[in-house]
């Protein structure tokens, strides 16, 4: 019977992960199934590194297919800032709204057309001791000042605009939202090898 460790604990995550895996695999498990509350210090220069951090980390915990992943927001004009330090900001641990204020404080000045930006997802499944399988989509926008609600625990959706859409992030329909998502999509490409190797 196939089994796959499904490592986070953001119940937005494993409800889509769920939705898309239920139909391919067994078993599928979660950190709180197995009562793991230890996390791995995410030290990577990259989202590629710190996602296939954390899967290494929980397969190595469990000997279980694992599937991990890491994203955010990278801004041109700001080198790739935030990137992986989204929510470490010069050594500070700061909250939602410091996180919005922090990233218009920094582009102040900064022309709309230069503001470009992605939302990037790396999405690792760690099958075994030796094997295991990367993807990595992203999303297009622009970052704008707006006084829209934050959306808990993503603090940049209320400033990230799509113009395919003429919308922030976090304006979009569960409709639009579904075709833009970059974490469902990188998932996706990941399901060959999952039927392969689970």
């Amino acid at each position: 019977m196939s089994t796959l460790l499904i490592a986070t604990a953001n119940p937005a995550k494993l409800s889509e992960f769920k939705e898309i895996l239920e139909p391919l695999v067994d078993q599928l498990v979660t950190l709180g199934d197995l009562k793991i509350t230890e996390k791995p210090i995410e030290d990577g220069e990259t989202f590629a590194e710190n996602s296939l951090l954390k899967a290494n980390f929980y397969w190595q915990k469990t000997n279980l297919p694992t599937l991990a992943d890491d994203g955010g927001l990278e801004v041109d004009a700001l080198g790739g800032r935030p990137g992986v330090h989204s929510r470490v900001i010069d050594g500070k641990r700061l909250s939602d709204q410091e996180l919005r204020d922090w990233i218009l404080q920094k582009l102040r000045g900064i022309p709309e057309k230069r503001r470009t930006a992605k939302l990037k997802t790396v999405v690792t499944l760690r099958v075994s001791n030796d094997k295991n399988f990367q993807k990595e989509m992203s999303i297009d926008g622009l970052v704008r000042a707006s006084d829209l609600p934050i959306d808990p625990g993503y603090p940049y959706r209320s400033v990230f605009f799509l113009p395919v859409f003429n919308k922030f992030f976090v304006e979009l329909t569960p409709e639009e939202h579904d075709r833009v998502n970059h974490r469902k999509k990188a998932l996706i490409e990941l399901i060959p090898y999952i039927t392969q190797y689970l």
